[in-house]
């Protein structure tokens, strides 16, 4: 599971994104429903985002730090 930490941290963000855009937010706004539930398909559409997020933040962009630092 060690491999993948970075897609679990992705996916950790992205969900946490979506609870404070379509739960929070609407708790401090009277104009915005509170319905999360017509908002699933963004839910099920933040999984793989999470994912790509991971990668990218947490492995890619860690060995090209990495790799910058190595040629100094």
């Amino acid at each position: 599971m060690r491999k993948y930490n970075w897609a679990v941290k992705g996916v950790i963000f992205m969900l946490a994104v979506w609870l404070i855009i379509y739960i929070g937010i609407p708790y401090f706004d009277d104009t915005k429903p509170m319905e999360p539930e017509k908002n699933l398909i963004n839910l099920i559409i933040a999984i793989p985002a999470g994912v790509a997020f991971g990668w990218y933040r947490y492995k890619y962009l860690k060995e090209k730090f990495q790799s910058k630092q190595g040629k100094e």
